[in-house]
C-alpha cells in the first residue's frame, strides 16, 4: 500500500483551526473554527484544501440552524437543488432525512457515492445531526483513493481503461418482495437513464486516482462479458470495504455535522437504529464536470 496514513503522513500546518485526523486514511475533526458565523476568504480556502486532504471533516457541538447551515455549505460551491428528498419550507436549500419506526433507510444501507446515476454526481454534502438515536444508526465512509492505491500495479492497469454502467433501476425498480417491477423501472429509466462513468475516477483538484464504482447502482463493467463483469465488481465492493479504508462515526444526539468529499468517498449507513427516530438535514454541492479517467486526464493535461 503506497497511501500515507494518518500515523507517518505529513498534515499541511492549518492557520485558521486545528485538524485531528480521525481515521488512518480518512477523516479530521475541526476546532477552532466558528461555522455558525460568516468565515473569512483564507479560511474558506483553508477549510475547502482541508476537505481534499483528509475526504470528511467533523464539527462538534454545534447549535447550527438551517440558514446557517446553508450560508456554510456555500463555502464548498453552489447548492444543488431537485431530488426526492423533502426539503424544509422555510429553507428549501436543506433536504430532510426523516427515519421513523416505519420508514426504510433504503439504498443508504448500501456503501455508495451520492448521484451516480447520473451524468455529474454532486461535489460533496454537508450532513448535521438534528436529532439522532442514542445507540445505532453510525455511519460509515471510506476513502476511495486509498483503496485504489492499495491495488497491484497489474489490477490498476487493467481498471485504468474500464468503464462502468450506473442504473438507478436496477436496485430500486423491485417490488416488496424484492423482484423486478417492470413498471417501477420503466419510470425510473424515463427520469434517470443509465449513464456510463469510468471505474475509476480522476480527482479534478488533487489529480489522484480512486475507485468509482459502488454496490447500489453499478451494475455492470461496460463492454465486457457479464461474468467477468461479475468478478471484477465482487472484488471491487469487497476490497473498498477493507477496514483499513474506513472511518466509522457513532452520532451524538445533536449538534455534529459531517461534511464529505463525494469524488472521493463513499459511505453507508448502518440500519440498526429503528423503531429510534433520526433526523438530519443535509445540504448538497452540485459539480460542474463530469467524472474522468486517467486517460481523459491526460488528453486534457496535453
Amino acid at each position: 500500500m503506497t497511501y500515507e496514513l494518518s500515523s507517518v503522513r505529513q498534515d499541511p500546518d492549518w492557520k485558521n483551526f486545528t485538524a485531528s485526523p480521525i481515521g488512518s486514511t480518512i477523516g479530521a475533526t475541526i476546532t477552532g473554527l466558528d461555522v455558525t458565523r460568516p468565515i473569512s476568504d483564507e479560511a474558506a480556502d483553508e477549510i475547502r484544501q482541508a476537505l481534499i486532504h483528509y475526504h470528511t471533516l467533523r464539527f462538534d457541538g454545534l447549535d447550527l440552524t438551517p440558514a446557517q447551515h446553508v450560508a456554510f455549505s456555500k463555502v464548498f460551491g453552489e447548492v444543488q437543488m431537485g431530488g426526492t428528498i423533502p426539503r424544509l419550507e422555510e429553507q428549501p436549500e436543506v433536504k430532510k432525512q426523516e427515519y421513523t419506526q416505519y420508514a426504510s433507510v433504503g439504498g443508504d444501507v448500501n456503501m455508495h457515492a451520492d448521484d451516480t446515476f447520473v451524468e455529474i454526481p454532486s461535489k460533496c454534502s454537508l450532513l448535521y445531526g438534528v436529532d439522532m438515536p442514542p445507540a445505532g444508526g453510525d455511519t460509515f465512509w471510506i476513502n476511495t483513493e486509498a483503496a485504489y492505491a492499495a491495488l497491484s500495479d497489474h489490477m490498476k492497469g487493467m481498471l485504468d481503461n474500464m468503464q462502468a454502467i450506473h442504473d438507478l433501476s436496477a436496485k430500486f425498480g423491485l417490488d416488496k418482495w424484492g423482484m423486478p417491477n417492470h413498471a417501477t423501472r420503466v419510470k425510473i429509466h424515463e427520469h434517470f437513464p443509465p449513464v456510463v462513468h469510468p471505474v475509476i475516477r480522476v480527482h479534478p483538484e488533487s489529480g489522484r486516482k480512486s475507485i468509482f464504482v459502488n454496490e447500489m447502482v453499478t451494475t455492470r463493467i461496460y463492454d465486457v462479458p457479464e461474468d467477468e463483469s461479475d468478478l471484477i465488481l465482487k472484488f471491487l465492493f469487497d476490497h473498498l470495504k477493507k477496514p483499513m479504508f474506513q472511518m466509522r462515526m457513532h452520532w451524538p444526539r445533536t449538534g455534529t455535522l459531517i461534511v464529505w468529499d463525494n469524488r472521493s468517498t463513499q459511505h453507508l449507513i448502518l440500519p440498526d437504529f429503528q423503531p429510534q427516530y433520526r433526523c438530519n438535514h443535509r445540504v448538497a454541492i452540485k459539480d460542474d464536470v463530469k467524472p474522468i479517467g486517467p486517460a481523459d486526464a491526460i488528453r486534457q493535461v496535453a
